[in-house]
């Protein structure tokens, strides 16, 4: 049995690592690693939910069947991750993510369009998503993914998501919400994060947190005040899963029933440790070792 059920992205990717800053157009620079890695905010979440010592059990798109694709699901099986929802076809779109990294600047390039346009996603089981304590869904695979926030409600399970927009139906009724500032700059113009989270807590009825990198966090729920929290200072070596371990230490948090400040401090802690090794969230932290870095930090 799981506690989360992860349903969204599941990619398999290589993150190559700069020895240095990313370099002006036309330029040169040095490669310090290449790291196979597993990409897609659903696998992240998972993969770092299952270091925690979550149950979790993760579903999405479908895996070109490939020996990358096979390895992203041999490594998420390898911490404990449910894969047994995952299917390897080989009429799947083939998908390639790369990431390049340098300190706290990533960029990544893939072939998510063609997954989009293709619709190349196994539809979510409804007994998974209404057995879940918790469940975390991804926006992007459009009415399938809101069919998991329609069961959610239907069978009062709290559900996660991130980067949706303020007045959907997916943002109104979901137990927190994450929002990057990535993703809320190209929706209000100008970007203010006060106005960008009154937005959403005018809408919706659950917890709304706005992340902006290493700058600060600002939480909100209903018409409470908002409040803020700046994040741990690290040494930054990749940042590509910290959106994800941010959700996935949301969860965790919930699953604990901690209150808001605490649980948005624990999902900083978790991205924060995230960021500070490559490749990012594939050294995620153990419950042990959460705990023992909010002890020191806290």
């Amino acid at each position: 049995m799981h506690d989360v059920y992860a349903y969204g992205v599941i990619a398999p990717s290589t993150l190559y690592e700069l020895n240095g800053a990313f370099p002006p157009a036309a330029g040169y620079a040095e490669l310090a690693a290449i790291y196979p890695s597993v990409g897609g905010e659903a696998a992240g979440g998972a993969y770092v939910l299952a270091r925690l010592g979550v149950a979790t059990k993760l579903a999405g798109n479908r895996l070109h069947d490939d020996e990358a694709a096979a390895r992203a699901v041999r490594v998420l099986a390898s911490v404990g991750v449910d894969c047994t929802a995952i299917t390897l076809d080989p009429q799947a779109v083939p998908l390639i993510e790369a990431v390049f990294a340098a300190g706290d600047t990533r960029t990544v390039f893939g072939t998510y369009g063609g997954l989009l346009a293709q619709r190349s996603w196994n539809e979510p089981a409804r007994d998974d998503v209404v057995t879940s304590r918790i469940v975390c869904v991804d926006p992007f695979f459009e009415d399938a993914s809101l069919q998991v926030a329609r069961w959610c409600l239907e069978a009062n399970v709290p559900y996660v998501t991130i980067d949706v927009h303020h007045d959907s139906e997916m943002a109104h009724h979901g137990a927190a919400l994450i929002i990057s500032e990535e993703f809320a700059s190209r929706t209000f113009e100008p970007f203010d994060p006060e106005e960008v989270l009154a937005a959403y807590t005018a809408r919706c009825r659950g917890l709304v947190i706005l992340t902006q990198g290493g700058r600060r966090v600002v939480y909100a729920r209903g018409d409470a005040p908002i409040q803020e929290h700046i994040p741990f200072s690290v040494e930054v070596r990749d940042t590509t899963g910290a959106g994800d371990s941010v959700r996935a230490g949301v969860i965790y948090g919930m699953l604990r029933d901690y209150g808001d400040d605490r649980l948005v401090t624990t999902a900083s802690a978790v991205a924060a440790m995230v960021c500070r090794q490559a490749p990012s969230f594939l050294n995620s932290p153990t419950e042990a070792e959460l705990e023992e870095f909010l002890s020191r930090r806290t």
